[in-house]
């Protein structure tokens, strides 16, 4: 009777917990990361004389580099696929953006909505993608 190839998994454990332990520490960060640089631009909007118009500009970046730090954790704990990480992050925060849009009432689809679109993709995007550069020369990073 053949062996059968042991498996890394605890006994008890689902092979599907391993990635869904991933996507919840990667999203965890992103959404941590996102919420201390809207109080650090909270905080910078009440202390400096700013205009009205700057605040939305301010929130769509703190959101872009949630977005890049979680598709750049994803990328890094998949070891794979980062642009497809990226574009999955951007899209995701910005699915949240659009039920937070519709709960306070903003029932119509403005241009602001696409660039946000736009700018949450390109820095999931490129998050992931740094995610597996930054990856791939750690392990190929030779003795002197």
């Amino acid at each position: 009777m053949p062996k059968q190839p042991k498996s890394n998994r605890k006994p008890g454990q689902s092979a599907g917990a391993g990635p869904l332990k991933k996507i919840l520490v990667a999203g965890v960060a992103g959404v941590a990361v996102t919420f201390l640089v809207l109080l650090l631009c909270s905080w910078l909007y009440t202390k400096t004389q700013l205009p009205l118009w700057a605040a939305v500009p301010m929130a769509t970046c703190a959101v872009c580099i949630g977005c890049f730090v979680c598709g750049l954790a994803l990328a890094r704990s998949f070891k794979k696929n980062g642009l497809f990480c990226g574009l999955c992050t951007g899209v995701v925060f910005y699915l949240l953006y659009l039920v937070a849009a519709l709960l306070n009432g903003q029932l119509d689809f403005t241009a602001m909505a696409g660039i946000k679109l736009v700018c949450y993709i390109l820095s999931g995007c490129f998050g992931g993608y740094l995610g597996i550069l930054l990856c791939e020369r750690k392990r190929t990073r030779r003795p002197a």
